[in-house]
């Protein structure tokens, strides 16, 4: 069953892929590198206030549901009515910052976008907390479909808006936004075939799950700001189409992520139920086969990277290619991070994996203010790797003592398990390969 829905939530990624790699070259080829910056904060914008405002109820409701065996119907009721409230709030308070956002990191934004990205910020907070469910619920097939038709229905959007329309930057934001209310009542839908929707506030599912989601709350804020944080310097310090450059980077190099945020999809759920003495075996297993099937995508990219971003993305993206360089033995060191800290926030210990992330950001930043204004993206690369690998090591080394395995049993690969994992695969694409004839 786990690798059945590993193997599910990894096709869903690959068609991920294809699909924001397309919607990737579609941007580079209608806009100008400078406009294609600009659609860097405008895609940035309305997560990075969600990742500020969502105080981990997503993985509360994971959690209530999997280990404490609350009812599903009042814990999605309760977190859609605190990610409306969330929501409003946050435009408020950002509303009333607007003037300084906009003389700082978001200094290159057309003041006429603020409305539309803030009105996805509650829209966002719903999308996320339904989808939770449907994790906590372990209806992959549901959750998988719905994060299958996002990047189809972008791209689509994005080639009728761009290239066909010619709409420019404003049709570019406007896709963006009407797709995105989309998916979010699609999500809704899904959630709907398994859990009832209700709107209900309780004062006391309230509390435990701000409980357990503050905690997990600041993992993922500070998580995402590593991830984000070097965008915003970029703006700050240097032009719109140095921010295109390293995002066009940034998206290639964590093409690789997509094994480990398939795995861990999957993992957290599964970890949440599993027995506490099972939880490191497991664990450590997936971190292994993880990584080294994580570290051929990197050996991949280093390898095509030279040929493939230029004959792609154009001749003006040859800049890419640097800082793409310099990410990648970061964004691999990272694959330990992202699995290990699901063993900790299963076991509501997400104290440890906010250590390494903030150790990770703290680095980050402070080496993105020295290296951006002296190497531009490629120093922004370098901050990153720094912070992620830090992030990776530090954790690993609190998963070793906690657990009392060698590292060898974290990241040195088993053959026999690989190969049954490839049996598998083969068997489950040909088994596929077949129904599709028979019908």
């Amino acid at each position: 069953m786990f690798i059945r829905d590993v193997f599910l939530t990894f096709s869903t990624e690959v068609l991920a892929i294809a699909g924001n790699f397309l919607t990737g070259v579609v941007l580079a080829r209608s806009l100008t590198p400078a406009e294609r910056g600009v659609m860097v904060l405008v895609m940035t914008l309305p997560w990075t206030v969600v990742s500020f405002v969502s105080l981990g109820l997503p993985q509360a409701n994971i959690y209530l549901i999997g280990r404490n065996k609350r009812d599903a119907k009042k814990v999605l009721g309760n977190a859609l009515v605190l990610s409306v409230v969330l929501g409003l709030v946050s435009v408020l308070v950002l509303s009333a910052a607007k003037d300084l956002l906009f003389r700082t990191v978001l200094n290159d934004l057309p003041s006429e976008y603020w409305l539309p990205l803030m009105m996805l910020v509650p829209i966002l907070l719903v999308d996320v907390m339904a989808l939770s469910i449907l994790c906590a619920r372990q209806r992959f097939d549901l959750f998988n479909l719905r994060r299958m038709v996002l990047p189809i229905s972008m791209l689509v959007g994005f080639v009728i808006g761009l290239v066909v329309s010619k709409g420019g930057m404003g049709g570019g934001v406007g896709v963006y936004v009407v797709i995105t209310v989309l998916m979010t009542v699609l999500g809704l839908a899904l959630t709907w075939r398994e859990v009832p929707l209700t709107l209900g506030f309780d004062r006391r599912l309230t509390g435990e799950s701000l409980r357990f989601g503050l905690k997990s709350y600041l993992h993922d804020l500070v998580g995402g700001l590593n991830y984000r944080v070097d965008v915003y310097l970029l703006a700050l310090f240097l032009a719109p189409d140095q921010v295109a450059f390293y995002a066009v980077a940034a998206s290639l190099a964590e093409v690789a992520w997509y094994i480990p945020n398939s795995v861990g999809t999957v993992l957290f759920p599964r970890l949440s139920h599993a027995p506490v003495e099972e939880n490191h075996q497991i664990t450590a297993k997936v971190c292994r086969n993880t990584f080294v099937l994580t570290g051929l995508v990197v050996a991949g990219l280093l390898a095509l990277s030279w040929l493939f971003v230029p004959w792609v993305y154009g001749f003006a993206y040859r800049a890419t290619i640097p800082p793409l360089l310099v990410l990648l033995p970061g964004v691999l060191s990272m694959v330990i991070y992202k699995v290990l800290a699901r063993s900790f926030t299963s076991r509501n210990l997400q104290q440890i994996p906010i250590l390494a992330a903030s150790v990770a950001l703290m680095l980050n930043v402070g080496l993105d203010w020295l290296f951006i204004q002296r190497w531009g993206v490629v120093g922004a690369a370098m901050a990153s790797t720094v912070g992620y690998t830090a992030a990776g090591g530090v954790l690993l080394v609190f998963f070793l003592r906690d657990s009392r395995l060698s590292w060898q049993e974290v990241l040195r690969p088993r053959w026999d398990e690989l190969i049954g994992h490839w049996r598998w695969a083969k068997a489950s694409f040909q088994s596929l390969v077949a129904r599709s004839r028979s019908t």
